[in-house]
């Protein structure tokens, strides 16, 4: 009898771990394998605890859209993200805003097949510069940057953009930090920095001591997607088409998710 109940228990048990498997569905984030504070913390492919503002909201959004189970890391380098998620070697990642998107990726849209500008993040790219740099009155940052340069990280989304403005863009190291150093020895004569949420930059000056400042303007305003591969959506579409409505409905979370870095 106490085996009976025993080998009954273990069939139990491994039945609910099997519905529970089964009620995942694996969602793979890619993001930059770049220290970019605090959307993304820490430099390689591990990711560390805590690992950013942006990823905990992921982690927020997956939970909420259904998927069942935390989605599972993937850090690459920004270069590689939009290939990897083509290919389907990830899932779905943060996309800039592109001319034509390809077919290999899914993106919110519209009744009449638009992109869903009300299910996209927005961006705001600013720029530092070296303290007592000062634009003439009424210049744009746009105007006063043509026939200069900007350094901006390595694979950045936003390079390919300015340079589409017509801009001179110095994209060959790999993250903000390298980029400011670069402007305090001359040769760029401004760094862009993308915030999807207003006032992340001042911790970054901190360090600086006064010497590195953000212009007042911003340089571009655009948008980001979380863009999926087209089969994952076509596989998982009410639960992708959940999740960017939540990011829709809880545009303001990224600001309180930001707060536990505050202190960084």
């Amino acid at each position: 009898m106490h085996r009976l109940l025993h080998g009954i228990l273990i069939a139990w048990i491994l039945a609910a771990a099997q519905q529970a498997a089964a009620a995942c569905i694996p969602v793979r984030f890619g993001y930059p394998d770049q220290n970019r504070p605090p959307y993304y913390l820490g430099d390689g492919p591990v990711v560390p605890e805590p690992p950013g503002a942006t990823v905990d909201l992921m982690r927020d959004a997956v939970t909420a859209a259904g998927f069942g189970c935390q989605p599972q890391l993937v850090r690459l380098p920004p270069a590689r993200l939009r290939l990897a998620l083509t290919t389907g070697d990830i899932d779905f990642t943060a996309l800039g805003e592109m001319p034509v998107y390809p077919p290999e990726i899914a993106i919110p849209r519209d009744r009449s097949g638009a992109p869903d500008f009300k299910r996209a993040l927005g961006n705001e790219v600013v720029v530092l510069v070296r303290v007592g740099t000062a634009l003439p009155a009424g210049m744009t940052p746009m105007a006063w940057f043509k026939g200069r340069t900007l350094g901006a990280p390595q694979g950045s989304s936003t390079a390919r953009q300015l340079r589409e403005q017509g801009l001179t863009i110095d994209d060959g190291a790999r993250d903000v930090e390298r980029n400011i150093e670069k402007l305090k020895l001359g040769r760029v004569d401004g760094v862009v920095v993308s915030t999807v949420r207003a006032g992340h930059v001042e911790a970054l000056l901190k360090r600086y001591h006064g010497e590195i400042v953000q212009l007042p303007q911003p340089l571009l305003s655009t948008r980001l997607w979380l863009g999926f591969n087209q089969h994952y959506y076509q596989a998982h579409k009410e639960q992708v088409e959940a999740l960017w409505t939540w990011i829709d409905a809880n545009r303001g979370r990224l600001g309180y998710v930001m707060q536990r870095y505050g202190k960084d």
